[in-house]
């Protein structure tokens, strides 16, 4: 039997680190073909049958026992390629689900393999029961079992496939180029998504993926080694000219991150060269 639950989400359910949009089964999943306007996490666990995901230039079979783990605003296509194909999914999303999920190393869209299908399959199906009864309470014990199905789909699979590291990097070309060379004027996340043409959600995922450390970490990692050498060229030059010259406004907040990145302050720095 087909299901399908959309829970009616109040701003404080949204206020919740974690919590359902949206979970159901189909007897036969059709096809869809989404342009990366989707704004949620989304678990899709095959049943039954065969289908095909396109995401992120890969091509990956879908059968029983996998699922595929789909990221927010990344375009992405699946559909059936045999009779049947039963699934059962839930969309989530939450106030910290971010930070969790890049912790768990969730970090691509692509296919899981599961060494335990049918545990998770049960605790999906009973995140759905909780749905249906659609009590006060369901939204809060939803999140509770949407944060152990999170933990039990990690502690289950095999493997992630996805692009590799160096797809990631090559795709962020552009705008590492863009920080290259305007790295000394005021950047914004959306300036900087705008270089590659995609949300600025789906950047902080690509630097996370690629890098390791979110897309300002990486600006200021750069602003810091254009620091060292202009402190290390011309030992005559403040360090206020040199905040402002490597994108500073003010040079006690250079100073600072500096310092966090180097374990010492610029004048200190300067003096390890300069007698």
């Amino acid at each position: 039997m087909d299901r399908m639950y959309f829970p009616a989400l109040s701003d404080e359910d949204m206020k919740l680190p974690f919590y359902v949009t949206s979970a159901g089964s189909w007897r036969h999943q059709t096809h869809i073909n989404r342009q990366g306007e989707f704004p949620d996490y989304q678990w899709i666990q095959c049943i039954k049958g065969r289908g095909e995901l396109r995401v992120n230039d890969e091509v990956y079979i879908i059968k029983e026992n996998e699922g595929m783990f789909l990221t927010p605003h990344v375009p992405h296509e699946y559909y059936p390629v045999t009779s049947e194909w039963q699934v059962c999914w839930v969309s989530f999303n939450g106030s910290v689900i971010d930070d969790i999920i890049l912790s768990l190393q969730f970090i691509n869209s692509g296919k899981i393999v599961l060494t335990n299908a049918e545990s998770l399959y049960r605790m999906l199906q009973e995140l759905m029961n909780r749905l249906e009864e659609n009590h006060t309470s369901s939204t809060m014990q939803c999140s509770e079992l949407l944060y152990s199905v999170i933990l039990k789909l990690r502690q289950d699979s095999v493997y992630i496939e996805s692009k590799s590291r160096l797809q990631q990097i090559t795709q962020l070309n552009p705008v590492l180029r863009y920080i290259e060379e305007y790295y000394h004027q005021p950047l914004t996340l959306e300036v900087l998504a705008q270089q590659l043409d995609v949300t600025e959600q789906y950047t902080c995922l690509l630097f996370q993926q690629s890098l390791g450390i979110r897309p300002f970490e990486y600006v200021t990692r750069v602003r810091i080694q254009k620091a060292k050498k202009l402190l290390l060229k011309n030992n005559q030059i403040s360090v206020q000219d040199i905040a402002r010259q490597v994108g500073y406004e003010h040079p006690s907040y250079f100073i600072k991150r500096f310092k966090e990145q180097e374990n010492v302050t610029p004048t200190v720095f300067r003096k390890m060269y300069f007698s």
